[in-house]
């Protein structure tokens, strides 16, 4: 499927200083195996780079603003997505880079509380009814699933610990537990964040998973929506997330001290190009 995605950020000074030298780093997309960027377009023209775990990023400058002004750059991608299962593609995984990735996302950090009583318990659990890290993933996925009631968009991320005790939660929940119930026993694990595309209504902000195995190396896991291994042609992934657990969309800095800072809103569209045509 070809996709245009439309990104628009909008920045308001409602502050009563002027905001100078301001610059903004906006997260665009991850290198995924079931996404092609064929085209970027930034207005105005900015600085594209990689950034950490394969993020794609625009720096842009942000002019000065008066107190009441706004800045809204755009970003125009087309993309071409599939639907692809990693489990039908085995990969050679050296013993040097299962133990790089077992340093690199491994570790607690905030929203997976791997020390935590009850993520301790229902990973112990897990491993003692598993032989392997394949089949202790699926089974923590299974119990992610029937253990966390999914709900609609909550206000506010809560974490594994949280959602392991309230038994609720929305994807991030669901996200954030599947990666602490697999670091807890050393195996690799990361959060990614982007949209659902329904085609019928506006993208959905949604998140999922990917967990590093032995042979089949970095394969993505859907606890929310009930994927393990397959993505659709309907991700689009934008954000990953290992060596740190939240990177915000957008991160603005800027000179000098504002009474206010400024609030910085996004909106996404998505449709399908047909024929070369939107």
């Amino acid at each position: 499927m070809r996709l245009k995605i439309e990104m628009e950020a909008t920045l308001h000074n409602r502050g009563m200083s002027r905001l100078r030298k301001g610059v903004m780093t906006w997260h665009l997309f991850t290198d995924m195996d079931n996404q092609f960027v064929e085209m970027i377009d930034v207005f105005p023209p900015a600085r594209v780079t990689e950034r950490a775990e394969k993020n794609m990023v625009a720096i842009v400058k942000v002019p000065e603003l008066t107190p009441g002004e706004s800045f809204s750059p755009t970003v125009i991608l087309r993309i071409d997505t599939i639907t692809r299962d990693w489990l039908m593609e085995p990969r050679d995984t050296s013993y040097e880079m299962m133990a790089k990735n077992r340093g690199t996302y491994c570790s607690m950090q905030k929203y997976w509380e791997i020390t935590d009583d009850i993520i301790q318990e229902m990973s112990q659990e897990a491993a003692e009814r598993t032989g392997d890290d394949e089949s202790y993933a699926r089974l923590t996925f299974d119990m992610v699933r029937e253990s966390v009631k999914l709900k609609t968009h909550l206000d506010h991320r809560r974490g594994a610990a949280r959602a392991a005790r309230e038994r609720e939660g929305d994807c991030d929940e669901h996200a954030d537990l599947y990666v602490a119930l697999l670091r807890a026993v050393r195996i690799p694990a990361r959060r990614v964040v982007g949209h659902v595309f329904r085609r019928n209504s506006d993208p959905e902000a949604h998140a999922w998973c990917e967990v590093f195995l032995e042979q089949k190396g970095w394969i993505p896991v859907d606890p929310a929506l009930g994927n393990f291994g397959i993505l659709t042609e309907n991700y689009f992934s934008r954000i990953r997330e290992g060596q740190v657990s939240e990177r915000p969309m957008i991160n603005l800095k800027w000179s000098g001290i504002a009474t206010q800072p400024p609030t910085v809103e996004e909106s996404v569209k998505m449709s399908i190009v047909t024929n070369g045509r939107d």
